[in-house]
């Protein structure tokens, strides 16, 4: 099956194995990540990937009045 990556337009193949795949596909020239889902060899869908959270201690609160 040939897919498009969604980011810089290179030609991507997959094998069989992807077939019925849900998960990552990181794209060979851009580097770019991909959320994709693969039902009986036909794309259903491709988006970006979930951001992850960013750590606690980064989301710590300012104080009201910094001095």
């Amino acid at each position: 099956m040939l897919i498009h990556c969604m980011y810089c337009g290179h030609s991507i193949e997959l094998s069989e194995a992807y077939d019925d795949y849900q998960g990552p596909l990181r794209c060979a020239v851009c580097k770019s990540l991909m959320a994709v889902r693969v039902e009986e060899g036909q794309l259903r869908s491709m988006e970006a990937p979930p951001k992850t959270p960013a750590p606690a201690a980064a989301l710590k609160a300012r104080p009201a009045n910094p001095g």
